[in-house]
């Protein structure tokens, strides 16, 4: 079935071809979303889907190859039109799509859910959608996840409009410099997005409102200070490299996500585009920065890659933490080493203290466990009691992998206070090597520590194997 046209679709489709987004290449950003949508939904397909006049266009899609759809067939068709998620849990059941090309043939759709893209003046210009091939309900708690990234996405669909407006007024800025002051400061000041003119040594010759709320300076503190200052110092290498390429005319522009400190000394995210100011002779006067403010979305990835009681990565993260890090073990031949860490006795704590208890305890444990471990080495909550740890950069022949875990198993046997009571407590440890090269699938890494971690506690528990 046809969706019904909305009733300002005019105003609908001005907005979307005013974003000049449409038949653009990927960005790193939205592409991010797809994938964790895909991840957290756990489904084969996710997009962020534009409907034009005649065509749904993807803008992002994640484990589907075609670019565009008829608009007749698009299931977004009919979410644009509503306030809330759309959720079909069965397409061959629904009326509305039993019959869909989409839903008879490939990719054969059963279960559909997506969240109207807003402009900032509210007109849905596309949806945020995940795709299955079976049947599914979703939670409620997954249908707000849903809805949270789809906000991001409206966000982001925000940001552009803003960043389409202040493009607008950096092309007129040499005019209304010369025309009128007073008039080139009205619009500076009047963007929603922070603007800076940047001086070839980095200092800040004038900064918009706008960007002294992102950085919570006010201007004459800035004018003391220049922007290396202020950028965090694990993002100042990548942006002076391209600061330089900017400068060589290797380019002509340059966009990264980075972080500044705020005057407070927390950091912020925010996407830096970044061009040049050049004389009537053709020599450097300026950089024209804008920056836009994406700390809620970065907090939002943060937040999904992450268990929420101890802070470690989550099991979400271990599928792609430990294939890069066996790429980087290929890549230098040291060895890597995958440790499964399970404690002993942790359900008779849960039972005699309570689980306020055990979830005080796994957090001091974590604690621990992430003072013992290298930066380069990872530490991963699986679920409950387990966890996981990725030692990287192991020279071949040494007895390395042993020797840590003897430290984390020491670590874990110290007592711990809680509620008056010292608790005392063990782990069993298995562990797998990787030998560079190999080609040792990630499961087969797991599967291995899993059987020696079992034999560790059939042997009597609080020991290393093998």
């Amino acid at each position: 079935m046809k969706a019904p046209i909305p009733l300002y679709e005019e105003e609908r489709l001005k907005a979307l071809h005013g974003l000049d987004i449409l038949d653009t290449p990927p960005e790193i950003a939205l592409d991010r979303i797809t994938r964790l949508v895909a991840r957290v939904l756990d489904v084969p397909i996710a997009l962020v889907s534009l409907v034009d006049e005649d065509r749904q266009w993807f803008k992002s899609k994640a484990g589907f190859e075609a670019s565009e759809t008829p608009r007749e067939m698009a299931f977004c068709a009919h979410a644009i039109l509503q306030t809330s998620p759309l959720v079909v849990p069965d397409a061959a059941e629904d009326e509305r799509f039993r019959d869909n090309q989409l839903v008879t043939g490939a990719p054969h759709i059963r279960f559909y859910a997506g969240v109207p893209i807003r402009t900032s003046k509210g007109f849905a210009v596309g949806t945020l959608c995940a795709i299955d091939e079976r049947p599914r309900q979703l939670t409620q708690e997954e249908i707000d996840t849903l809805r949270d990234l789809a906000d991001v996405v409206s966000r982001e669909v925000q940001l552009r409009e803003n960043l389409m407006l202040a493009r607008l007024q950096r092309n007129r800025s040499e005019a209304l410099f010369k025309a009128s002051e007073a008039g080139y400061r009205s619009m500076f000041e009047l963007a929603s997005v922070g603007i800076a003119l940047v001086a070839p040594d980095g200092g800040w010759i004038s900064v918009n409102t706008a960007l002294c709320e992102i950085l919570d300076y006010t201007p004459d503190e800035l004018k003391h200070l220049t922007f290396q200052d202020i950028t965090h110092p694990d993002d100042l290498n990548s942006d002076m490299e391209l600061l330089q390429q900017l400068i060589d005319n290797r380019i002509d522009r340059y966009q990264m996500e980075k972080r500044y400190v705020r005057k407070d000394g927390k950091s912020v995210w925010v996407n830096l585009s970044v061009t040049k100011k050049l004389s009537e002779e053709g020599h450097l006067e300026y950089f024209i920065s804008i920056i836009q403010n994406i700390q809620a979305r970065k907090e939002l990835e943060q937040e999904a890659r992450h268990d929420a009681l101890t802070g470690l990565y989550n099991r979400r993260s271990l599928d792609s933490l430990l294939p890069m890090a066996q790429a980087r073990a290929d890549r230098s031949t040291l060895q890597m080493a995958l440790m499964f860490i399970d404690l002993d006795g942790f359900k008779g704590i849960n039972d005699t203290y309570g689980h306020d208890a055990g979830d005080d305890l796994l957090r001091s444990i974590s604690a621990r466990l992430q003072s013992s471990v290298r930066r380069t080495d990872s530490l991963v909550r699986l679920a409950g009691d387990e966890f996981i740890v990725i030692l990287e950069g192991i020279i071949p022949g040494a007895d390395e992998a042993r020797e840590v875990a003897k430290k984390l198993l020491a670590a874990i046997a110290e007592p711990i206070i809680i509620k008056g009571d010292v608790i005392r407590t063990n782990a069993s440890v298995g562990f797998s090597m990787y030998e560079p090269g190999s080609g040792k699938a990630s499961d087969e890494l797991m599967r291995e520590a899993d059987r020696w971690m079992y034999k560790a506690k059939h042997l009597g528990k609080g020991r290393v194997m093998p």
